[in-house]
């Protein structure tokens, strides 16, 4: 499964799947879908329903990739890009005008940012 000889990397490739993965289930939840659709469709996002199950088929999808091995430079590419799409589209603070939500949509983004390093990061130690 994993060609990794080094415990902490495996540790921290795991707990980046698991992330996604928890993510990408409590996404499926009805309540959840119908929020994220309609902030979708607020932030003008073209086809909102349907970025939104290509947004969770690339959750779905990276961390298998990455959890079997197969091709997980692509698994993790379509984290980093699930990302960065999220990022761009959900973390834009400079439009918040209360300051506590501005703070907070900030420090998202930053903790987004963050999580792709640590796919980089895991990315390098690919075999």
């Amino acid at each position: 499964m994993f060609n990794d000889a080094s415990w902490l990397a495996l540790s921290g490739r795991l707990l980046l799947i698991a992330y996604f993965l928890i993510a990408a289930v409590l996404a499926l939840r009805p309540e959840e879908v119908k929020h994220h659709v309609g902030m979708l469709t607020r932030f003008r996002v073209p086809f909102p329903a349907a970025s939104f199950w290509a947004g969770v088929a690339m959750m779905w999808a990276g961390c298998l990739l990455l959890l079997t091995g197969w091709h997980a430079d692509l698994g993790v590419y379509c984290l980093i890009a699930f990302t960065l799409l999220a990022n761009v589209i959900y973390n834009r603070f400079w439009n918040e005008s209360e300051p506590m939500r501005r703070h907070f949509t900030m420090m998202l983004l930053c903790a987004n940012t963050a999580v792709i390093g640590g796919l980089l990061l895991v990315l390098e130690r690919l075999p």
